[in-house]
């Protein structure tokens, strides 16, 4: 009996290995319905595609698999939300930019910086060409890039506004979460113009708060990873700042009028593992909220197919 608590074990650690690898290399969709009185009634059903931390992942296919499942979507847009390359010295950036083309010729591509495109920046001496070879790649694309800058989805009179939130590297540090500063928002982004219905795209989802308060109606988030492992009734087991058990880690959540939508994202960094927490391709569909339903400065594009 004792030498069959061994072996029971080693089978039991085998077996969620092999899960884990499993959903490493399996996405699936998640679909989202964001309704809100502010969505113009133009945008009643405008669906776009979130995509979140791909850090590179080919999924052993060259992304085939991915490009067929985006088609099959045919979403109206694409918001990427950050990390979509791997940010270690001399990484393969091409599945990015691969994805990158792919998507530009179908659809309008808006994309915003994750912790992982900000080192290209950050830290030019240990990663030489990397910076500079993103940035002329992204040039060759009409991918929108939002750099702390907004733009404005215009569809039959209405519109919407996206804004890109590049956050500072503190914001990101290990173990303890920095607060925000009350003004940084607005000194970095602008006032929200509040009688737009506002998406913004922030890499971090931790600051919900303080993105809800600044006039965000809508979070676009990954980074956390589905928190690695998530626990049924407990959540997602661990953050990227190594904190357990982090408030934000997977889904759709509320604050006050606000919401976000949080990735489990497409790919890990350093922790390679994922168990209860498969790949996510988000899909989000806006529907405009009539009154009497109700329940408990940028640039201008032309959203595809208006």
């Amino acid at each position: 009996m004792g030498a069959g608590i061994p072996i029971a074990a080693a089978a039991a650690a085998g077996g969620l290995f092999l899960r884990s690898r499993y959903e490493e290399k399996h996405f699936v969709t998640e679909n989202y319905e964001i309704r809100s009185e502010k969505v113009p009634e133009a945008f009643d059903g405008f669906r776009f595609i979130m995509l979140a931390d791909l850090h590179g992942f080919q999924f052993g296919d060259g992304l085939k698999g991915l490009k067929k499942t985006l088609v099959r979507l045919d979403p109206d847009a694409v918001i990427c939300v950050g990390d979509m390359i791997l940010g270690d010295p001399g990484a393969d950036m091409s599945a990015a930019f691969d994805l990158y083309r792919f998507m530009d010729r179908r659809w309008p591509v808006l994309a915003s910086l994750g912790n992982h495109e900000q080192r290209l920046r950050l830290y030019r001496e240990d990663f030489r060409d990397m910076g500079p070879l993103y940035e002329a790649e992204l040039a060759k694309t009409r991918v929108h890039m939002l750099d702390n800058r907004s733009i404005l989805l215009k569809r039959d009179g209405g519109s919407v506004r996206v804004t890109g939130l590049t956050l500072q590297r503190w914001f990101y540090r290990r173990h303890r979460l920095r607060p925000m500063p009350a003004a940084y928002l607005n000194e970095t982004l602008g006032k929200c113009d509040r009688n737009c219905y506002n998406i913004l795209a922030a890499h971090n989802p931790f600051y919900f708060r303080d993105y809800a308060r600044w006039g965000a109606d809508l979070v676009l988030s990954g980074h956390v990873h589905g928190g690695v492992i998530i626990l049924p009734g407990l959540g997602g087991l661990l953050s990227p700042q190594v904190e357990f058990f982090p408030e934000y880690y997977a889904g759709h959540y509320r604050e006050g009028a606000s919401d976000m939508i949080v990735s489990r994202g497409l790919y890990m960094h350093r922790l390679r593992v994922r168990l209860n927490n498969l790949p996510e391709i988000s899909c989000v569909t806006l529907r405009h909220l009539k009154r009497k339903d109700r329940t408990a400065d940028g640039d201008d594009i032309q959203a595809s197919g208006l």
